[in-house]
């Protein structure tokens, strides 16, 4: 036995040293780096966060259409903070939050601008754009994601079979910011900028925790809190009705 027991030590010692030597630890999240990557995305004015223009401008007659531009971009980035990648099934779920407004008569409708309906990711190419389509005012929506994977005390049984396989001992936390910031089609007047985050946790096995689904979970959360705070910014809006 003491042979068998020497040969399993041997084999156990390096993977235990080897685990250690890659144990990691969770980093947080840099919030300040996710906005740069924002800013990045779309070439904006710089404004105060949630501080409207104050220079006087007509109000938009109520009920009156609403454009939604999701800005999106491919350039590098840290390899933990990416830009948002957004789906149809993100776009939908905020006209579905709007569709309220339209009950109330503050809104005719809204609708989605395509990316390369915008000649460019500027603020007079995405109000041209949304002009062309009849909109009155239009919200330019960007967003970023993080995941912070780590360890914690189950990764210790990760050298065993079982444990590899079984051991909840991965930690996948996400953040994803998006923010969305609301103007004039017309006048091009700053409204409003309305911000939200999501947040989401995955606890397994190695082998089974994928960070793109604790990012993806992150995103639904960040966009039900988004829709809910952008409402209520149209509904304060110059001429809405409440």
């Amino acid at each position: 036995m003491a042979p068998r027991a020497a040969a399993q030590s041997a084999v156990l010692l390096p993977l235990t040293l080897l685990l250690l030597s890659a144990w990691s630890c969770s980093t947080g999240f840099d919030r300040m780096e996710m906005r740069e990557i924002m800013r990045r995305t779309v070439m904006l004015p710089e404004m105060p966060a949630g501080t409207p223009e104050t220079k006087p401008a007509a109000s938009i007659p109520a009920p009156f259409r609403l454009a939604l531009f999701f800005a999106h971009r491919e350039f590098p980035a840290r390899q933990a903070i990416t830009p948002a990648d957004w789906l149809s099934q993100d776009r939908e779920a905020l006209l579905r939050a709007l569709a309220d407004l339209q009950h109330r008569s503050v809104l005719r409708d809204a609708l989605v601008l395509a990316p390369s309906s915008a000649q460019e990711p500027t603020l007079t190419g995405i109000r041209e754009a949304a002009a062309r389509y009849g909109a009155d005012a239009v919200v330019i929506v960007t967003g970023s994601g993080s995941v912070d994977r780590s360890n914690n005390g189950y990764a210790l049984l990760y050298p065993t079979i079982l444990g590899a396989y079984l051991a909840p001992g991965t930690v996948s936390e996400a953040l994803f910011l998006i923010e969305g910031r609301l103007w004039d089609v017309r006048t091009g007047r700053f409204y409003g900028t309305v911000a939200a985050e999501g947040h989401a946790r995955l606890d397994g096995p190695a082998m089974s925790v994928e960070d793109r689904e604790a990012l993806m979970q992150a995103k639904r959360a960040a966009l039900e809190s988004f829709g809910a705070r952008l409402v209520e910014q149209v509904r304060q809006l110059p001429g809405a009705q409440p």
